[in-house]
């Protein structure tokens, strides 16, 4: 089988690269898997990432529609306020002041007839 020494270096020799072979085309079969993963991940990625800048157009769309109607809004609720508030305020005032007034008649009506 061997005649010489030669014989089975060539024999360990040639096993040795079918090994190293073997264990080059498992490392390139796990790297391909690894960036095959990292392929979706990132695909993934893509995909939430244009997710998430449609909900913050349809926000600011949202945001930037009311802020516009806000001013309107804003405006009608001053005048609101104005008339409700300030006529409540001035109603009260004026009670106040028919108030003061009929104790004043009162007073000099009652000071006189003491005289």
């Amino acid at each position: 089988m061997f005649e010489s020494s030669k014989d089975l270096l060539y024999v360990v020799l040639s096993l040795s690269i079918l090994w190293f072979t073997v264990f080059l085309c498992w490392l390139l079969y796990q790297a391909a898997r690894a960036l095959r993963n990292v392929n979706k991940i990132v695909e993934t990625l893509t995909q939430k990432l244009e997710l998430i800048t449609e909900a913050v157009e349809f926000i600011r769309k949202k945001v930037d529609n009311m802020s516009s109607h806000m001013g309107a809004v804003s405006g009608v609720a001053s005048s609101l306020v104005n008339k409700f508030v300030l006529g409540k305020i001035s109603d009260k005032l004026d009670e106040k002041m028919s108030e003061r007034k009929t104790k004043k008649k009162t007073k000099k009506k009652t000071t006189k007839k003491k005289k």
